[in-house]
């Protein structure tokens, strides 16, 4: 009785191991890439400081990519003559002629129907962006 109460067991495990029990979707993507002009950023003030600011209206974020997909973005960047894409956060650190140091950062944040990209600088002094545009390139998963 023990070795058949085993074996029902061990046959009941294994056949139901084998069955799937979730339902196969296939993924939807939206890929694109914007250019956004330092001249076309909107400068803001917060209690930390200054930042520029660009509002992207995409109405393909939605609030079902919103709320169950996957949002990423990067940052086509060249420095020292070599081109990267750089996922977002990102900060870099630039040395001027005066040996001065200082940090530049870069985010975006995502809201259905919006994409805003942030430019700030670490003394958050009225500086205009240093580049004369960025290129973002986003990727949706859903």
């Amino acid at each position: 009785m023990k070795k058949f109460t085993l074996s029902a067991l061990l046959v009941v495990l294994f056949t139901a191991c084998t069955k799937e029990y979730y339902e196969e979707v296939n993924p939807h993507t939206f890929t694109e890439t914007y250019r956004i002009y330092a001249k076309d950023m909107i400068e803001k003030v917060d209690p930390a400081g200054t930042y520029f600011e660009y509002e992207i209206k995409e109405p393909k974020l939605t609030n079902e990519v919103f709320d169950y997909g996957i949002m990423q973005a990067f940052l086509y960047y060249t420095k020292d003559g070599k081109n990267t894409l750089c996922p977002l956060p990102f900060s870099d650190f630039i040395l001027d002629n005066n040996n001065y140091q200082w940090e530049e950062q870069f985010t975006v944040e995502f809201q259905p129907g919006v994409i805003k990209f942030i430019q700030k600088i670490s003394d958050h002094a009225i500086d205009p962006p240093i580049s004369e545009y960025y290129d973002i390139f986003v990727r949706f998963l859903w």
